[in-house]
This record gives structure tokens, C-alpha cells and sequence, in this order.
């Protein structure tokens, strides 16, 4: 190989290393701009989630009512120092329920960049128990005592005579739940009928009701349609048994003094009424009387009997 061709070869191998350094160069170069960028993405990234734009801006609490906004919060210790990122949103729901008896659920959702919503649900207030000490306790509609403060004041029915029935009770909170508020005002007392399966109701009105406790909410929550048509509410009795209809005390008092009078006129015998006055039994000598007017009348026919052949006796004697 002569000294030409030697000059050319070391000149092309040296153009090779060149460009293979210049390769080697850009890319290394295009490494350390990747690792920048994401460094400085990650930087960026940090930077934001301490950053004032994720902490708790826009706080929305609903369905809230003897409960207020502020304990809510404070049960779920969410304010705005909070960040959106770091919230578990069923711890938070968790702590809020287990704080107030009254709630019946709670639902918490959190959204980037700073918004949290927490929607409640309450137990229904339905009803007031005398205690032993003269005070009164609120009845929720699951049966248990609420046991905070009473903000708004439906004026609930007390219910009286049902310490030893909790059975009747439990389907009577159950009842009072599914009435309308409206309806449910409008109550002042309810009385356990011991021994039967009915309670008394005494509206606000001056109207006495007479219903089922497992099932009076149906046809009481149309008590305002059947009100207008009463026109003497404090000497009635609206009968929600069996359908609807109207008693009248002054009724039932006829009806036991009319069953007293046909009584008397039929012998001195005992006599029973029914609480509803509907239907009466007497034990006396009725059977007794029976039989002997029974005996009296067979004697009197063969009497007659007698005369008769007699008669024809005489009409054919010769």
C-alpha cells in the first residue's frame, strides 16, 4: 500500500470517529435535556399540589337541618387548610356519621382542584316520650332517643302508655315516619289502647281518631280531605279501623241506654256492652221463661182440644 492510499484511509477513519462522536455528543445532549425536563415537570408538579390552588376552596354541605354546617365540618375536620389531594373521602364520611346519632347517611365527594361536597341525610324526628323526672325525650323514626339539640321544633306528638310495648311503639315510630309533615304537626297526643292492637289520636283540632298502630299512616295522611267534612270535632270520633266513619258519643250513649231499657223490660237479667257499644249479651231467665211459655201453651191447645170434642158431644146427642 503505498503512501497516497495510506493518507486516505486514515483520513476516512478519522471522518468515521468524528461522526461517531457527534452522534455520541447529541445524544447524550438529548438525554440531559429529557432529564431536565422532567425534572423540572416533577418540580413543577410538587410545586402545584402545595401550591394555594389545591387547598379547600369551595366547601358545600346539604340536606343538613338539626344539625348545622360548622359541627359537620368540625366532625369531618375538613376546613380550608385542607388539601384535596390528601382527603379520604369515606374516613371523612365515616367520622362526620359516627359523631351525630341523627344522621341516617352521609355521602363526601372531593374534586381537584379545591372542591369537597358532603351531602347528609337525618333521621326523621317523630315523636316525644314523657320520662320519669317530667321531661321529655325526642323519638327518631328508628326508634332511638336524639340525643342533640333540638334547632327546629316541629312540635311532635307526645306519645303516652307505650313504656311497656315496645313493640307497638317501634311500628308506631315506623308509621309516624311516613307521614306527611304537614300531617305529623298536626298531632298533639297518641294513646296506647292497651291489650288491642288500636291506638287513640288526639289532633290539635279538638279530633278524637280511632286507628290500627301497624298501619294508621295510609289512611291518616289523608286526614285534612276527611277534616273539612267534621263539623263538631271535639264530640266525635273518627274511626280509622275499618275503613272511615264517624262515631258520636252522644250515640253510643243512646245506643247502651236503649239496650238497658229493652232489658228491663224483659226480666231482671244481667247485661254485658262491648267497648264499642256495637253489640250486647244478656244472661238472665230467658230459657227458663221460654220453657214454661212453651208448657202454658201446650196446656191451653189440649184445653181447647177438649172443649171441641165436647161440643160435638152435645150436637149429636139424641
Amino acid at each position: 500500500m503505498n503512501a497516497k492510499n495510506k493518507k486516505l484511509l486514515s483520513k476516512i477513519n478519522s471522518e468515521k470517529k468524528q461522526t461517531s462522536l457527534k452522534k455520541i455528543k447529541r445524544k447524550k445532549h438529548i438525554e440531559l435535556i429529557l432529564i431536565a425536563s422532567l425534572f423540572l415537570i416533577v418540580l413543577l408538579f410538587i410545586g402545584y399540589m402545595f401550591s394555594p390552588y389545591t387547598k379547600l376552596k369551595n366547601i358545600n354541605v346539604s340536606g343538613y337541618n338539626q344539625t348545622t354546617k360548622e359541627e359537620i365540618l368540625s366532625a369531618g375536620a375538613v376546613d380550608t387548610n385542607l388539601r384535596t389531594w390528601s382527603i379520604k373521602d369515606d374516613e371523612i364520611a365515616k367520622n362526620i356519621k359516627n359523631k351525630y346519632n341523627i344522621l341516617k347517611n352521609v355521602k363526601v365527594t372531593s374534586k381537584m382542584p379545591n372542591n369537597i361536597t358532603i351531602e347528609v341525610e337525618e333521621h326523621k324526628l317523630v315523636a316525644q316520650n314523657k320520662k320519669e323526672d317530667g321531661q321529655y325525650e325526642v323519638i327518631m323514626e328508628n326508634g332511638e332517643t336524639y340525643d342533640g339539640e333540638i334547632r327546629n321544633n316541629y312540635s311532635l306528638p307526645i306519645l303516652e302508655n307505650f313504656k311497656n310495648n315496645r313493640t307497638k311503639a317501634s311500628a308506631v315510630y315506623k308509621n309516624l315516619a311516613q307521614l306527611k309533615e304537614e300531617i305529623l304537626s298536626e298531632i298533639s297526643e297518641i294513646i296506647n289502647d292497651e291489650g288491642k292492637e288500636t291506638i287513640t289520636i288526639y289532633m290539635k283540632d279538638g279530633q278524637k281518631v280511632k286507628a290500627l298502630s301497624s298501619s294508621f299512616s295510609e289512611k291518616l295522611n289523608y286526614y285534612d280531605s276527611m277534616a273539612k267534612y267534621i263539623k263538631d270535632k271535639n264530640k266525635t270520633i273518627l274511626n280509622l279501623v275499618n275503613g272511615a266513619y264517624l262515631e258520636t258519643e252522644k250515640t253510643d250513649k243512646e245506643k247502651t241506654k236503649k239496650i238497658k231499657d229493652l232489658l228491663s223490660k224483659s226480666g231482671n237479667g244481667e247485661y254485658t256492652v262491648n267497648s264499642d257499644n256495637s253489640n250486647f249479651t244478656t244472661k238472665n231467665n230467658t230459657s227458663k221463661n221460654s220453657d214454661n211459655n212453651k208448657e202454658n201453651s201446650t196446656e191451653e191447645n189440649q184445653t181447647k182440644l177438649q172443649n171441641q170434642k165436647n161440643s160435638k158431644k152435645k150436637a149429636y146427642n139424641p
